[in-house]
């Protein structure tokens, strides 16, 4: 009988797999896009633009800024079910594989928040060369997005930004990954203030031992710690995190100058939104920029990325809109519908 139910889960697993590709490849087909290649840094980066059928010059396109890791234009199908939505507002979408991903050339790796920044000022250049001189452009990111929206605040052909996850500082974040983890581990309590501050100090020591440099950092006694995580044994990765590690947004969203939505997950486990919440509006708050403002939304029952944090199966293979918290996609695409035209 337990081999019986085996071959069936096994075959169901199959068809589900298969079934749940063919609706992907199906959902993708069924929004019309163009490939582009634009150069950037020395590289050709290769993307999509989903242009609905009726997109017309005023209407806006929203290019995507991805958040961490290797993606490629649609992230691996995240995007999608926002793309689909925001087309069925007649609203285009540009996004590119990260450098090194895909076709695209480079390597997203050896990337400053400056570099992805520039980035998106080819792609703009881009789609206004292209045709496009006239269309709203907006910004939909994601997470370590913030860092490069806080690069863009010169760039004067963006009309407004959506950050979705976004941090604020890349220490602070760090100590907040860092808590979260030896909570989840049971080694320390929610509570636990003395926690807190050696988590701070250990922080702080592993700061320093980063801006040393891979050698040293990778055979410090640091590492030994209970604390501590395992050390950053990819170099590449190691350099990622030495270039970037003093980001943060308070600079450059003091003087952005039109407006964003910074919309967060209330079961976010990756980005502290508490401290987000607090340092974006501090950066808005300073700004003596006209056309400022800023809007600050939690979805209930969402995560990091806005999805429901019990997912079923299918989720591993096809990502759709009901994936995601209910309210989370309509929130962006109608606060992005309203900004038509505002200036």
């Amino acid at each position: 009988m337990e081999k019986y139910n085996y071959w069936v889960l096994s075959a169901a697993f199959i068809f589900a797999t298969l079934l749940s590709a063919c609706n992907n490849n199906r959902g993708q087909n069924d929004l019309q896009y163009t490939t582009h290649t634009f150069d950037s840094l020395n590289h050709h980066l290769v993307g999509r633009l989903y242009k609905p059928k009726h997109h017309t010059a005023s209407d806006p396109i929203v290019i995507f800024v991805h958040g961490d890791g290797a993606m490629d234009s649609t992230a691996k199908s995240f995007y999608i079910p926002i793309i689909e939505s925001l087309a069925a507002k007649n609203i285009a979408t540009f996004s590119w594989d990260k450098p090194g991903i895909g076709k695209s050339q480079g390597n997203w790796l050896s990337q400053s928040m400056k570099d992805r920044a520039t980035e998106v000022r080819d792609a703009i250049q881009y789609l206004r060369v292209a045709g496009y001189q006239q269309n709203q452009i907006g910004l939909l990111g994601f997470s370590q997005a913030s860092w490069v929206f806080a690069n863009l605040h010169s760039e004067s052909q963006i009309n407004f930004m959506v950050l979705v996850g976004g941090a604020a500082n890349w220490l602070s974040q760090s100590q907040y990954s860092m808590w979260i983890r030896l909570v989840d581990e049971g080694k320390i309590s929610v509570d636990d203030a003395a926690a807190l501050e050696r988590i701070n100090l250990l922080s702080a020591a592993e700061y320093q031992l980063i801006k040393a440099g891979y050698d040293h950092y990778l055979s410090a006694a640091l590492h030994q710690d209970p604390y501590m995580p395992e050390p950053i044994k990819d170099e590449a990765r190691f350099n990622f995190v030495r270039k970037n590690i003093d980001a943060d947004v308070f600079e450059g969203f003091s003087k952005l100058n039109f407006p964003m939505l910074a919309i967060y997950g209330d079961s976010d486990v990756h980005v502290d939104i508490e401290h987000s919440q607090v340092e974006f509006a501090h950066a808005f708050a300073s700004s003596t920029q006209p056309y400022a403002s800023l809007e600050q939304v939690t979805i209930h029952n969402a995560t990091h990325g806005l999805m429901k944090p019990d997912l079923p199966l299918d989720a591993l293979f096809s990502i759709k809109k009901e994936h995601f918290s209910p309210s989370a996609i309509n929130t962006i695409v109608d606060w992005i519908d309203l900004q038509r035209d505002q200036r």
